[in-house]
Protein backbone atom coordinates (compact mmCIF):
# COMPACT_ATOMS: atom_id res chain seq x y z
CA UNK A 1 0.00 0.00 0.00
CA UNK A 2 1.54 3.23 -0.98
CA UNK A 3 1.03 5.74 1.67
CA UNK A 4 2.36 8.56 0.11
CA UNK A 5 -0.54 8.34 -2.86
CA UNK A 6 -3.69 7.51 -0.19
CA UNK A 7 -2.16 11.05 1.68
CA UNK A 8 -1.97 13.11 -1.42
CA UNK A 9 -5.68 11.53 -2.44
CA UNK A 10 -6.81 12.03 1.16
CA UNK A 11 -5.48 15.84 1.07
CA UNK A 12 -6.76 16.72 -2.59
CA UNK A 13 -10.43 15.37 -1.44
CA UNK A 14 -9.99 17.31 1.66
CA UNK A 15 -9.01 20.72 -0.35
CA UNK A 16 -11.53 20.13 -3.36
CA UNK A 17 -14.07 20.38 -0.31
CA UNK A 18 -12.83 23.35 1.17
CA UNK A 19 -12.67 24.91 -2.34
CA UNK A 20 -16.71 23.63 -3.54
CA UNK A 21 -17.25 25.87 -0.61
CA UNK A 22 -15.37 29.00 -0.74
CA UNK A 23 -17.11 28.60 -4.63
CA UNK A 24 -20.86 28.12 -2.77
CA UNK A 25 -20.05 30.50 -0.38
CA UNK A 26 -20.83 34.16 -1.91
CA UNK A 27 -17.55 35.32 -0.47
CA UNK A 28 -14.56 36.64 -2.16
CA UNK A 29 -11.91 34.10 -1.75
CA UNK A 30 -9.57 36.07 0.68
CA UNK A 31 -12.85 36.62 2.97
CA UNK A 32 -13.83 32.94 2.90
CA UNK A 33 -9.82 32.24 3.39
CA UNK A 34 -9.76 34.69 6.17
CA UNK A 35 -13.15 33.44 7.93
CA UNK A 36 -11.64 29.89 8.03
CA UNK A 37 -8.19 30.26 8.88
CA UNK A 38 -6.58 29.26 5.70
CA UNK A 39 -3.74 31.34 4.34
CA UNK A 40 -4.82 33.04 0.81
CA UNK A 41 -1.74 31.23 -0.67
CA UNK A 42 -2.05 27.68 0.14
CA UNK A 43 -5.82 27.85 -1.27
CA UNK A 44 -4.33 28.94 -4.25
CA UNK A 45 -2.06 26.49 -4.63
CA UNK A 46 -4.59 23.46 -3.91
CA UNK A 47 -6.85 25.14 -6.46
CA UNK A 48 -3.98 25.05 -9.09
CA UNK A 49 -2.92 21.38 -7.94
CA UNK A 50 -6.61 20.15 -8.52
CA UNK A 51 -6.60 21.83 -11.76
CA UNK A 52 -3.93 20.57 -13.19
CA UNK A 53 -5.19 16.76 -11.79
CA UNK A 54 -8.37 16.78 -13.50
CA UNK A 55 -6.65 18.30 -16.68
CA UNK A 56 -4.34 15.03 -17.19
CA UNK A 57 -7.72 13.67 -17.37
CA UNK A 58 -9.38 15.07 -19.63
CA UNK A 59 -6.58 16.33 -22.09
CA UNK A 60 -7.48 18.48 -25.25
CA UNK A 61 -8.22 16.68 -28.25
CA UNK A 62 -5.10 17.26 -30.95
CA UNK A 63 -5.16 16.17 -34.19
CA UNK A 64 -2.94 17.02 -37.07
CA UNK A 65 -5.95 17.54 -39.59
CA UNK A 66 -9.09 18.70 -38.05
CA UNK A 67 -12.22 17.71 -39.89
CA UNK A 68 -13.80 21.57 -40.74
CA UNK A 69 -17.17 21.48 -39.61
CA UNK A 70 -20.00 23.65 -40.55
CA UNK A 71 -21.50 25.46 -36.99
CA UNK A 72 -24.86 26.85 -37.07
CA UNK A 73 -24.94 30.44 -36.14
CA UNK A 74 -27.72 32.80 -34.58
CA UNK A 75 -27.95 36.43 -34.97
CA UNK A 76 -27.38 38.28 -32.29
CA UNK A 77 -29.35 41.21 -33.81
CA UNK A 78 -32.41 40.82 -35.78
CA UNK A 79 -31.95 41.79 -39.34
CA UNK A 80 -34.21 44.98 -40.19
CA UNK A 81 -36.94 44.07 -42.79
CA UNK A 82 -35.87 47.77 -44.44
CA UNK A 83 -33.57 50.29 -44.44
CA UNK A 84 -33.96 53.67 -44.89
CA UNK A 85 -31.26 56.34 -46.27
CA UNK A 86 -31.78 59.75 -45.37
CA UNK A 87 -29.83 62.62 -46.55
CA UNK A 88 -30.81 66.80 -46.08
CA UNK A 89 -34.68 66.38 -46.36
CA UNK A 90 -34.61 63.42 -48.39
CA UNK A 91 -35.25 60.08 -47.40
CA UNK A 92 -35.58 56.80 -49.34
CA UNK A 93 -36.88 53.53 -47.68
CA UNK A 94 -35.94 49.97 -49.24
CA UNK A 95 -37.31 46.99 -48.20
CA UNK A 96 -37.12 43.34 -49.21
CA UNK A 97 -40.14 44.36 -51.84
CA UNK A 98 -38.30 47.05 -53.82
CA UNK A 99 -37.65 45.83 -56.85
CA UNK A 100 -34.16 46.25 -58.17
CA UNK A 101 -34.92 48.12 -61.38
CA UNK A 102 -37.13 50.75 -59.42
CA UNK A 103 -33.95 51.27 -56.73
CA UNK A 104 -31.49 51.32 -59.72
CA UNK A 105 -33.64 54.37 -61.51
CA UNK A 106 -34.11 55.92 -58.60
CA UNK A 107 -30.78 56.05 -57.77
CA UNK A 108 -29.63 57.14 -61.44
CA UNK A 109 -31.90 59.91 -60.55
CA UNK A 110 -30.82 61.21 -57.93
CA UNK A 111 -27.41 61.16 -59.12
CA UNK A 112 -28.17 63.25 -62.07
CA UNK A 113 -29.76 65.59 -59.86
CA UNK A 114 -26.74 65.61 -57.31
CA UNK A 115 -28.52 64.88 -54.20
Amino acid sequence: MDTKKITRDLRMRNWMQIIEQCQASGLTTKDFCAQHGIKTKQYYYWQHKIRIHFAGEHPLATTENPTPTWVPLSSATPVPDSITVRYGAFSLEITEHTSESLLQKTLQLLQKINV
